[in-house]
Order: structure tokens, then C-alpha cells, then sequence
């Protein structure tokens, strides 16, 4: 973790440009697992991993959730936030970070370079430090269409979420969400996204992951605003065209 930059009260690893930490008046932001592996080519597990140009396996490409949080970006810090650029393949990716008083806004951008149509899905990938995922609530996706990954079906979402085994829903809709936890709550606000992904691998998924530390699961929930396309199928982006990705998260005192 030597090559971690500092930013005020945020931590990032040029490697994916990945946020690590973000310290707020209200406690850490993230979730940074003890077993982590850090490195060009490997994943952070943790902070906010950048996902482009795919989301996970849905337009089924490999590595998952594609090459940007695993790719050496060029990142330089300054006051009150960090830029960080990474081209490949004819796509431009640009992220701006910048601290808020009580959390942090990020800012993603891929424009298309080549003269080819390129189908592009984008996402950030936070994991949220909560005290125990199974005594929190995530709030404002009553009423919402949602598809579950586990078990293929369609739905809409009735009440708060809760978690008392794995889950992975993506909710087809960005309202603004609501973490809420025993003595915070954490709100996450998107910007020009078109899904709300909510994860937790539950104990059992967790057990074969060797980047979770052992319980470590019960530490965390994702919530993850995406611009995933029509059907999960992509973005198509014209040459010269580019896309907007954006999300706020501030974190606040009161709790449940």
C-alpha cells in the first residue's frame, strides 16, 4: 500500500484510481478489507472501485467488471481532491474526486477516441462501512422495478431493503438512497445513471473469497450507481461522443 495518495482526509491508489478511504466528521466512509491484494493488475476489495468499460460479466467480456479498476491510471492530487486519466483501447476515462465537508463527490467521464462505435457500461462500486449489515436498512427504493442476480427474477421492490443472506439486486432506477445505520446515516446521491446496484455476499459467498477477511462481510453493504443500458446490454458511444457518471455521498449523525 506504499504508492497510496493522500488528498485531505481521501486515500487513493493510482491502480484503478481507487478511493480507499474518505475520513468524514462522521467516520470512515468505506469498507477496506483486511486481506485486500493491491497492485497493477489485481482488484481492490473495498473504498470505490471504477467499473468500466463493463459491468461485471453482463455484456460478457472478461476480466469482470472490466480493465479500469485494475489499470495503473495517471493520478495526481491537489486541495481538496485527486484527477486521474486512463486511456485504452480508443476510450478516455477521467475521474475527478472532491472532499466535501461531510463526504466526497466523484465524477466519471469516458469519451470515445476511436472511430468505431464502442458499447460502454459504467459504475462505481462503493462499499459502505456499516457496524453490522444485518442490523442496517437501505432506503428509497420502495416501488422500484428490480432484477435479482440470484435468482433471474423480476419484481419491484417493496419497503426498505435488509439483508440476512447474499443479495444482488439491481434496481432499475437512480432515486437518491439512504444507508441507514446505528449511528449514522450515509445518503448517496447519483448523477446521469440509469440503475442502482445493492450488494452484500452474505457468509456463505464470503467464505470463498479470499480478499474478505474472515466476518468481514457483516462490515460492509454496496450500493453501486451504474449506467448499465437498456436491458444491462450497454451504452452505445459514437466516435467523439462521451458519457457523464456522477455520485455524491455525505454521511450525517442520525441513525435508526
Amino acid at each position: 500500500m506504499s504508492d497510496l495518495l493522500t488528498s485531505g482526509r481521501l486515500t487513493i491508489s493510482p491502480v484503478g484510481a481507487h478511493l480507499t478511504s474518505a475520513d468524514t466528521t462522521h467516520g470512515e466512509l468505506f469498507y477496506l478489507s483486511s486481506t485486500s491484494r493491491y497492485g497493477v493488475g489485481e482488484s481492490i476489495r473495498g473504498g470505490v472501485p471504477v467499473i468500466a468499460p463493463w459491468f461485471a460479466d453482463l455484456l460478457g467480456l472478461e476480466p469482470k467488471h472490466g480493465w479500469a479498476r485494475r489499470s495503473e491510471w495517471d493520478t495526481g492530487t491537489g486541495k481538496g481532491g485527486f484527477r486521474a486519466s486512463l486511456t485504452r483501447d480508443g476510450l478516455a476515462l477521467q475521474l475527478l474526486g472532491i472532499e466535501l465537508s461531510d463526504g466526497v463527490h466523484l465524477q466519471l467521464s469516458a469519451a470515445n477516441e476511436s472511430d468505431e462505435t464502442k458499447t460502454v457500461q459504467l459504475a462505481f462500486h462503493p462499499y459502505f462501512a456499516v457496524s453490522d449489515v444485518a442490523e442496517i436498512s437501505v432506503r428509497g427504493l420502495d416501488g422500484v422495478d428490480v432484477l435479482d442476480r440470484l435468482t433471474g427474477q423480476a419484481s419491484r421492490q417493496k419497503g426498505d431493503i435488509t439483508f440476512d443472506g447474499e443479495f444482488d439486486r439491481i434496481a432499475l432506477g437512480t432515486p437518491e438512497v439512504t444507508i441507514v445505520d446505528r449511528d449514522r446515516t450515509i445518503t448517496v446521491t447519483p448523477d446521469g445513471t440509469d440503475s442502482t446496484v445493492v450488494w452484500n455476499p452474505g457468509a456463505e459467498l464470503a467464505d470463498t473469497l479470499p480478499d474478505i477477511g474472515p466476518g468481514e462481510w457483516q462490515r460492509f453493504v454496496c450500493v453501486e450507481p451504474a449506467l448499465l443500458g437498456a436491458r444491462q446490454r450497454g451504452v452505445e458511444l459514437a466516435p467523439g461522443e462521451d458519457l457523464q457518471l456522477g455520485m455524491t455521498v455525505s454521511a450525517s449523525g442520525t441513525g435508526s
